[in-house]
């Protein structure tokens, strides 16, 4: 019996197109990003999901998870 629940984050692709539309709390980030200086650590990042689009929109970003990918 597995001592973790990290299966669902094995296969990324899967994960992403299941959590694509699921990002109702980026307006919240980019409005407290727009406040703040320097890098942005990204902590359980996981797939980009908030990192990419808060990098697009011109922010500097470290990303950070535990999980190892594929």
């Amino acid at each position: 019996m597995p001592l973790d629940n990290f299966e669902e984050y094995d296969d990324p692709v899967l994960y992403d197109k299941e959590n694509e539309s699921y990002i109702p709390e980026l307006p919240f980030l980019l409005k407290w990003a727009s406040k703040k200086r320097g890098t942005i650590v990204d902590l359980a990042c996981g797939t980009g999901r908030l990192t990419i689009p808060l990098a697009k929109n011109g922010y500097k970003l470290m990303g950070v998870d535990l999980h190892k990918g594929s």
